[in-house]
């Protein structure tokens, strides 16, 4: 293991090898030659505490499907919409205007700005426990507002409140997607950390797959509850994510970093079979962390732009700006919507709409073999470049107006969402986790959530405007805006994506650091 020889202390060690750099190459060493399936019976505690990590961010896919499809009930935009004229049925129907769609589109992504800066700080200095527990209780508050913006007998829908709802349940969402993965990357075994990782994608579309059959249920219902039941279910998964997090173990890496070795050793004897090599983990992220803090000044957002580190965050970042301009805003989001528009009935809009949503749910355990059989760098390739295809298919099919060109623009969104989730909707986060310093990748993570809510800013004022029929009316045509963007971010995938598939932590600083092109990690190898 060439990268444990040096990184010693600094002080001109050479090849001199200590007791902890020892240990750290024998845990390391077991690491590479552990298989999957072995990994898996070893460590049933790791993975379990990686599961609650995941089922946060269920919630995350919930709360954002939920802010979009929603406008999907007739009843929800009786109470808080208008009544407008639509170009395609010269009728009138009852629209949420475009500004307002804007609006409350653009609450869950302030939320989640502000959730992914504050996780970055917080959680560095405070640990994860705190703050999920601040993020649930903002569930809990959020939800509050939301069911009661609800209109009555005597009131319309009020959308301030329910705007202001959002926002509060916004913040949660830039906390669990910022601290899920990071969490996982760190207490989950070598052979298992990508496939683990790419479950938070999962998780997601888990939750969207619940919202969908929530909304199925409910829609039809005469009152307020055929959409603020939609709202209310959040508060259930406030109160489990509560109930357990009291027996949350923080990841070894944090207390580590924190001089807290006792605790992190006890710890990872909570997290890990009685077999497990506690010593040798923790000597090989006390070098590791010894390692970075010898070359950075310290853990900050202005340290991630410093050095080599601005590569692999503009890496991490980039994967997060793929997935947005992918079109998951528009296809997921709008979908049920768009299909109304186009002519579908109600209830065989929403019927569409949840059966590609557990075909997205079982693309991305699909995805979770990709990412450990043909590793992270061609997984994000191959996908990209198959899904700029297909938005490019749906933008053609969406030129003709007729109900056979509406069912085949439903096959070409199948293809998408079975290859979105098996490919960079998996792979981005296990290489978000890994191409990130090991101290820098709270911050690291928090700049990619950021990345998201920019983006999906950007889509949030533009596609209620393009989509909505008393505005640009686009419906398909969408797709040759992302397909194209898509298509040419290809490119930089070629160029710039790492294989970090069977990498450490170390063996990636080490290739960072000697200015290895990323595309040629693959075949670098570091033991010569």
């Amino acid at each position: 293991m060439a990268e444990l020889k040096d990184m010693g202390s600094g002080k001109g060690e050479g090849l001199q090898i200590t007791h902890d750099q020892e240990q750290a190459r024998a845990f390391e060493l077991l690491s590479h030659g552990e298989g999957w399936w072995h990994a898996v019976k070893e460590n049933p505690k790791a993975l379990m505490w990686c599961s609650y990590s995941l089922f946060s961010c269920i919630m995350w896919g919930y709360d954002g499907l939920a802010s979009s499809i929603v406008l999907a009930i007739l009843k929800f935009r009786e109470d808080y919409g208008t009544f407008a004229y639509v170009k395609d049925t010269n009728e009138f129907d009852w629209v949420i205007p475009a500004i307002w769609q804007l609006g409350l589109g653009a609450a869950s992504l302030v939320g989640l700005l502000v959730g992914g800066i504050g996780a970055g700080l917080i959680a560095k200095k405070h640990g994860r426990q705190l703050c999920m527990a601040l993020s649930y209780m903002f569930t809990i508050v959020g939800v509050f507002f939301q069911w009661f913006s609800a209109a009555s007998s005597s009131k319309h829908g009020n959308l301030p409140m329910l705007f202001g709802g959002k926002v509060l349940t916004g913040i949660p969402l830039g906390v669990f997607i910022t601290i899920a993965p990071t969490y996982c990357s760190e207490i989950a075994p070598l052979p298992l950390r990508g496939a683990t990782t790419a479950a938070v994608n999962w998780s997601i579309v888990l939750g969207q797959c619940l919202a969908y059959v929530v909304i199925r249920q409910t829609q039809n219902l005469a009152n307020a509850n055929s959409y603020r039941i939609l709202f209310a279910v959040q508060w259930l998964f406030a109160a489990i994510g509560l109930g357990v997090l009291f027996f949350f173990p923080e990841s070894p890496y944090f207390l580590v970093a924190q001089g807290r070795i006792e605790k992190a050793k006890k710890n990872a004897r909570r997290l890990y079979s009685k077999n497990f090599d506690v010593d040798g983990l923790i000597s090989s992220i006390e070098l590791l962390l010894n390692h970075e803090a010898e070359n950075q000044k310290g853990a900050s957002y202005r340290e991630c732009f410093r050095g080599t580190n601005k590569l692999r965050t503009l890496i991490a970042m980039s994967t997060f700006f793929i997935q947005s301009i992918c079109g998951i805003g528009w296809i997921i989001g709008y979908m049920a919507y768009f299909l109304q528009l186009g002519g579908l009935g109600v209830d065989a809009s929403f019927n569409v709409t949840m059966g590609l949503s557990f075909v997205m749910l079982f693309g991305n355990m699909v995805g979770w073999i990709f990412v450990e059989r043909y590793g992270r760098r061609s997984t994000a390739l191959n996908g990209s470049v198959a899904l700029a295809v297909s938005l490019l298919a749906i933008g053609i099919t969406g030129c003709f107006n007729s109900p056979s060109a509406i069912w085949i623009q439903v096959i070409f969104m199948a293809i998408w969402s079975f290859t979105y989730q098996s490919t960079i909707g998996s792979v981005a986060w296990p290489i978000v986790t890994e191409v990130a310093k090991s101290s820098l990748r709270g911050h690291t993570q928090s700049l990619a959530t950021i990345t998201t809510g920019i983006i999906g800013a950007i889509s949030g004022v533009s596609l209620p405007f393009l989509v909505n029929p008393d505005q640009g009316n686009m419906g398909g045509k969408v797709g040759f805006i992302y397909g194209t963007l898509l298509g040419l971010s290809c490119v930089g995938v070629w160029w710039y994506y790492p294989e970090t598939k069977g990498r450490t932590f170390a063996e990636i600083d080490r290739l960072f650091e000697m200015g290895v092109p990323p595309r040629k990690f693959k075949e670098t190898n570091l033991d010569d």
